[in-house]
């Protein structure tokens, strides 16, 4: 175990998240490097109370964090690459619903995270623009744990959805 499961330290959201991780990696055969484990379980706590993040148009925001100096555009695509994240391993239903590829989350999020590394690395941070070329190169990995966490469909409909879903 990563996490305890009662700390004064770890909060029940990062507990509840760590055993949601957990049964991702033992689910779809992954065993993430710690670092990354930590990122996911981090990613979904922070996003937990973000209702919004299937009404956001990641296109629009990779291209505002253009836009955005230092710290700003760091975090727009940061924000971008977690929404991304988050929506091809849990929600990538909504692909469909979008009329996109499958694969459109899992591209806007390595480039977000492959431009925030890049951000960093040429500002002088390269250990932390590093980790993110890391995220980047590991998001289908990411993803993959995420998916296999979902819960399972109860219908044959929801299965052919998640199908669709993945094939698209």
């Amino acid at each position: 175990m990563l996490l305890a499961d009662k700390s004064s330290y770890v909060s029940n959201e990062e507990s509840l998240f760590e055993k949601f991780v957990r049964i991702g990696e033992e689910q779809s055969l992954v065993t993430l490097p710690y670092r990354l484990h930590l990122f996911l379980v981090r990613c979904l706590v922070e996003h937990l109370r973000d209702t919004d993040i299937t009404h956001h148009v990641l296109a629009i925001s990779f291209l505002q964090s253009a836009t955005k100096r230092g710290a700003q555009g760091n975090l727009f695509l940061k924000r971008t690459g977690d929404e991304a994240l988050l929506l091809a391993g849990l929600f990538p239903e909504r692909a469909l619903r979008l009329h996109v590829s499958s694969s459109y989350f899992r591209h806007m999020g390595q480039a977000a995270y492959a431009t925030l590394a890049t951000k960093f690395q040429v500002t002088g941070k390269s250990d932390v623009g590093k980790f993110y070329d890391e995220v980047a190169r590991n998001f289908d990995f990411l993803e993959k744990v995420l998916d296999a966490a979902r819960a399972r469909p109860d219908s044959e409909w929801g299965a052919f959805l998640r199908f669709r879903a993945r094939i698209q």
